[in-house]
């Protein structure tokens, strides 16, 4: 049997990237004609559907190359495959069970759990897909994973029990580009990805899409329920280290009666989802809801009316909350969410942002056609869904570092820090823009402290301000951790810089791609910046300066001094 999803349209689909999706594209485009195991990090609801259907538009049109698609779940598969065809026009075969995709396809979309037979996946040649996008990537080191996405990028002979992956460096013919998407990289450990992806190709996180309009602005409340967690073990769970569901569900069970009453009393004009840790506690704080005059669902994978039940939630309006234990973490597109109860303490930031991810999404139509930054955050202000409400509980960590509303924003100790010195901040986007300010004063204050005194000798820690977070760059993945090169290394010294600190091979990377940029941009040279310090300016001052502002800066300056003295 073969089940094709194909789209009738009276004239060609337009395929409308929005500006970072573009530039995603671009990015794409260009890394792969060096990497070949590309990673797009990106924050849930910024379109990363659309985007590698326009990647698989662009394989079939452009190169003539045929892209297979990888899920993670069934209902994901259907509903991805009718996405690409309505976006794109192109047909989009299923594989999975006992739908069989025609060879002739230009796009398959398969699920992992069908494709890792033997059988089905030798049934496609190794080569008969130029590009593999693995949705919700961070599922790529599961073996079932492993097995297809080394089939159709590394060749059949990643199927014998002697095979290894080449070591970086090591040339290889790869069958195919891998690209995976994600909004949470980190859910298994950015290193731990980085064994399989050879670069990340670009990132758009939360807080960017909010500043650019497109997401909407979380808020957050702590709700007094104080819990006790104290003496529980993390262990290994599917999002990594993190607590047993069942442990953390025996401290849970005796307030969700108050946890009911404290979202009767903050969410009752909002349509709302909650994540609790066992399917019998979504069950008790759905019934616990009712009672409190509002609309409890309890759904688990359990149900046999499961797709019922998500249906009512999605024809439900303010008033409603969805009860689940991890149903609803991923794929799950409910765009009139606005407030996400996060009752499942947990220590990995990727689940964590899961969660609130399933009530980032603008309302549909709100944003389209707007072309600044300004008319799309006054429009989401203007809408029914003006933010999102984080509801989270007031456990007590007793020393666990536990994920909170703070890691939405960043992933910078010292700026969590700096934004929890602040107090009870509800508005979390201004706080995090508060503290990465702080933070850089901090690091450029420091670095100055530590600067090296020798002509024309820049410290790159103290650059971070302008070229980036060099000084605090960590290795995402296997070859980025490699030693730097001697080229490299040479480059960076004729530039005026000092090389000590400079570890990795990413980390050179980095910054001479920041140098690069600077260059183009036609701003002030390392030299100008490090004269200009002797003189007494700050990174803040400078860095931005073009070199022809930089030399009229500095010949007023001089012209200043020289004045002053003969006065």
């Amino acid at each position: 049997m073969i089940e094709t999803v194909t789209v009738e349209f009276d004239e060609e689909p337009r395929f409308r990237l929005r500006p970072y999706q573009e530039r995603w594209m671009q990015n794409f485009q260009t890394w792969r004609q060096t990497h070949h195991r590309l990673l797009l990090d990106a924050a849930t609801g910024t379109g990363k559907t659309s985007f590698f259907a326009a990647c698989a538009a662009h394989e079939w049109s452009a190169l003539n190359g045929r892209t297979l698609v990888l899920e993670n779940r069934d209902k994901l598969v259907r509903q991805t495959a009718k996405r690409i065809a309505s976006e794109t026009g192109l047909t989009a075969d299923i594989e999975m069970a006992a739908d069989h995709a025609s060879p002739f396809a230009p796009v398959v979309v398969a699920s992992v759990q069908t494709l890792c037979r033997d059988a089905r996946l030798t049934g496609f040649p190794d080569d008969h897909f130029s590009l593999v996008v693995a949705d919700e990537s961070h599922h790529s080191l599961a073996a079932s994973w492993a097995k297809v996405l080394n089939y159709f990028h590394f060749g059949a002979d990643s199927l014998q029990p002697e095979w290894v992956m080449p070591e970086p460096g090591v040339p290889y013919t790869p069958k195919s580009t891998v690209l995976g998407v994600t909004a949470t990289p980190d859910i298994t450990g950015k290193r731990n990805l980085g064994e399989f992806y050879q670069h990340i190709c670009d990132r758009y996180q939360l807080l960017e899409a909010v500043n650019d309009g497109y997401l909407v602005r979380p808020i957050t409340k702590n709700i007094p329920l104080k819990i006790d967690i104290r003496g529980l073990r993390p262990g290994r769970t599917p999002n990594g280290s993190d607590f047993k569901p069942g442990e953390l569900s025996e401290r849970l069970v005796p307030v969700l009666e108050a946890l009911a009453e404290q979202v009767a009393l903050l969410a009752v004009d909002r349509k709302s989802i909650a994540f609790v840790p066992s399917i019998e506690c979504a069950r008790i704080l759905a019934a616990a809801i009712q009672r409190k005059g509002m609309k409890g669902i309890f759904v688990s994978g359990e149900c046999l009316d499961v797709d019922e039940k998500t249906d009512d939630f999605v024809r439900s309006g303010p008033g409603t909350v969805l009860c689940n234990a991890a149903l609803y973490v991923e794929g799950a597109d409910f765009p009139d969410i606005s407030c996400v109860i996060c009752a499942r303490a947990t220590k990995s930031r990727g689940f964590y942002v899961q969660q609130v991810g399933r009530g980032t999404r603008v309302l549909p139509g709100v944003v389209d056609g707007l072309n600044t930054a300004e008319e799309r955050k006054a429009a989401i202000a203007a809408s029914a869904k003006p933010d999102l409400l984080i509801l989270d509980p007031l456990w007590i960590s007793d020393r666990l570092d536990l994920m909170d509303a703070y890691d939405l924003f960043t992933d910078k100790p010292e700026v969590k820090a700096r934004m929890k010195e602040m107090g009870d901040v509800p508005d979390l986007q201004e706080a995090a823009r508060e503290a990465e300010r702080d933070f850089i004063k901090a690091l450029e204050k420091e670095a100055r402290k530590h600067a090296r005194k020798t002509a024309r000798t820049v410290d790159p820690l103290r650059l971070s301000v302008s070229l980036g977070d060099v000084g605090q760059y960590v290795p995402e993945t296997t070859q980025d951790a490699r030693p730097p090169t001697v080229g490299q290394l040479e480059f960076i010294r004729k530039q005026g810089l000092t090389v000590e600190g400079i570890k990795y091979l990413g980390q050179a990377s980095k910054l001479i791609g920041r140098l690069m940029n600077r260059y183009k941009a036609g701003l002030a040279t390392i030299g100008q910046l490090d004269f200009l310090r002797t003189l007494g300016y700050g990174e803040d001052a400078t860095a931005t300066l073009t070199q022809r502002e930089a030399s009229s800066l500095i010949d007023r300056t001089l012209a200043q001094k020289k004045a002053s003295r003969t006065v």
